[in-house]
């Protein structure tokens, strides 16, 4: 019997997974959907931490410290891009400046149309499928074991293993019977451009552009409450119209291929201890929304602290 089943194999649950085994923890993931078939397969995975608060900024913070290292390793599927950030407001610098390599203000000649304040700045970018398939192999070289079986409740595992940690998704609304959880619908396009060196992101306008290590994100949406996972080609074509605009070179480039991804949407990420009836210990590590990323080698480390928690009782 395996000390921890994790529930879910995007990037939260395959990063706590990893994390945990680290911590010398038998793990094995039981997930409906293999890697490649998660939603964190078609995320943008640029770490982008502006709109954090709280806790959420020492998780964003953990990510930063493991990520910037993979930037000097080959295959790791991550890589040092700079992104040009921009805003139609003024905004103050971002609370992490200080932490990355290169940050700098956008001058005003290098804004267009309505925008009126932005910023450079080096910032870890990853190619999902890279690494992903990369964290998935270090998990397995290290013992690991995954199960694709499709779970309704956290009972179905009670008596699999003494602790779940449940890494379920926008699936946490079934599986954890959480109704705070809710979809929030992407689509995205990988493209083979060259020559593209700076990255693009305009949050207000949900237009990115980001140079990765496997092509060219761009994107995108944020459908609130929408569950339809079905490719819609239209919505493709107004995004390569809308990021044409803003770089050129896009426009002829081949498609590598397109993303639909349901984000997990919570007021709020849950991350806590659950001592359930029967004695045993759930860690839900579940509503990520767009920064999952971002949160989630640090959410993986506060899991490890959290399951060292519920042994000591």
């Amino acid at each position: 019997m395996p000390e921890v089943i994790v529930i879910g194999s995007g990037v939260i649950g395959l990063s706590a997974a990893r994390c945990l085994q680290l911590s010398g923890y038998d793990v094995h993931i039981v997930t409906r959907e293999l890697p490649e078939q998660t939603t964190s397969i078609a995320a943008g995975a640029m770490w982008s931490a502006s709109n954090l608060e709280a806790r959420s900024r020492n998780w964003a913070m953990a990510s930063l410290r493991h990520f910037l290292p993979l930037t000097d390793e080959r295959n790791s599927g991550v890589t040092l891009q700079r992104m040009r950030e921009v805003y139609a407001e003024k905004v103050p610098d971002p609370w992490y400046r200080d932490r990355l390599p290169f940050f700098q203000r956008l001058s005003k000649h290098e804004l267009r149309g309505q925008l009126v304040d932005g910023y450079l700045m080096d910032v870890p970018m990853v190619a999902p499928p890279i690494y992903l398939e990369r964290l998935h192999d270090q998990f397995v070289a290290a013992g690991g074991t995954l199960e694709e079986r499709t779970i309704e409740t956290l009972d179905e595992l009670a008596n699999e293993a003494p602790l779940l940690v449940n890494c379920s998704g926008v699936g946490a609304r079934e599986v954890a019977g959480d109704e705070a959880v809710y979809p929030i619908r992407g689509q995205t396009m990988l493209l083979d451009a060259t020559g593209i060196r700076v990255g693009y992101m305009d949050s207000s306008a949900v237009d990115h552009i980001f140079p990765r290590a496997d092509g060219v994100l761009i994107g995108g949406v944020k459908a609130k409450g929408d569950w339809n996972k079905q490719l819609d080609p239209s919505l493709s074509a107004d995004i390569l119209r809308r990021c044409s605009k803003i770089e050129k070179r896009l426009a002829n480039a081949k498609v590598l291929r397109e993303f639909v991804g349901l984000r997990p949407g919570r007021d709020e990420v849950l991350l806590e201890l659950e001592r359930r009836a029967d004695g045993r210990a759930v860690i839900h590590n579940y509503g990520h929304a767009a920064v999952g990323y971002t949160l989630s080698w640090g959410c993986a480390e506060e899991v490890v602290a959290l399951a060292e928690k519920a042994q000591s009782r």
